[in-house]
């Protein structure tokens, strides 16, 4: 992370988003569910993986109990406007079958009441849980101090100059959960992640109409443009 930056800059620009974006939803639904569903996430949209989600809760009327008592190639049908339905619907079942064998409950609100590097630890146990997923539960159910790095946070940030141009979503999540105050992280991600859909667009982004022009390297460099096309190739649209 740049020198320059201090913490007055991150409450600056969240100031600015909020001004634009308006108060943040709460988007706590408990562990188990935001684990679930941010799997589905994994490499595609949540336009695809939010109703994938919904039909696989609907289908066992949300007890997570009759999913374990089924096979995973029962998920597949409803999880596959998600992508990778038999992979993803293997590791739902396995992680359901690994709470309900070490806690004889299906539950992850225990998590909650771990320190936060034991909690991550904890989540990255499970096969097919990554540093964004861990972080995504962590922090919208924990309230804990994790900043998830999806594709929209990855452009924006490098383009803010908050990260390294060439430093990876991982390499930028450790960096900002690092450098952010705890307290913003949670109204900051979730602004920056619809900053990076309605304004700061891989190819031709509304500099023109950005509230954080002024704190953007990008702009001031006049490179926004002709990093667009790249962006493009690098970052295809994806989901958690």
């Amino acid at each position: 992370m740049p020198k320059q930056l201090r913490p007055r800059t991150f409450r600056r620009v969240d100031e600015l988003l909020l001004e634009s974006y308006g108060p943040v939803p709460d988007h706590s639904e408990g562990p188990l569910n935001s684990l679930i569903r941010t799997i589905l996430s994994q490499n595609t949209t949540d336009a695809s993986s939010f109703p994938a989600f919904e039909r696989l809760r609907d289908h066992f009327g949300g007890d997570w109990e009759l999913a374990l008592e089924a096979d995973p190639d029962a998920y597949v049908p409803l999880i596959q406007d998600a992508g990778l339905a038999p992979t993803k619907s293997k590791r739902i079942h396995t992680i359901l079958r690994q709470l309900k064998d070490a806690r004889g409950e299906l539950s992850l609100d225990h998590v909650c009441a771990m320190d936060q590097d034991r909690a991550n630890d904890y989540l990255l146990s499970f096969k097919g849980v990554g540093p964004k997923t861990a972080s995504i539960v962590l922090l919208f159910e924990c309230g804990m101090p994790f900043f998830p790095v999806d594709t929209h946070i990855h452009r924006v940030t490098r383009r803010l100059g908050w990260v390294a141009e060439k430093a990876t979503a991982e390499q930028a999540h450790e960096v900002l959960t690092d450098a952010i105050p705890p307290e913003l992280q949670y109204r900051l991600h979730l602004n920056l992640v619809t900053h990076g859909r309605r304004a700061c667009h891989p190819t031709r982004p509304e500099c023109h109409a950005c509230p954080i022009s002024r704190f953007c390297a990008a702009y001031r460099g006049g490179t926004v443009e002709a990093k667009s096309t790249q962006d493009l190739l690098d970052f295809s649209p994806r989901g958690r």
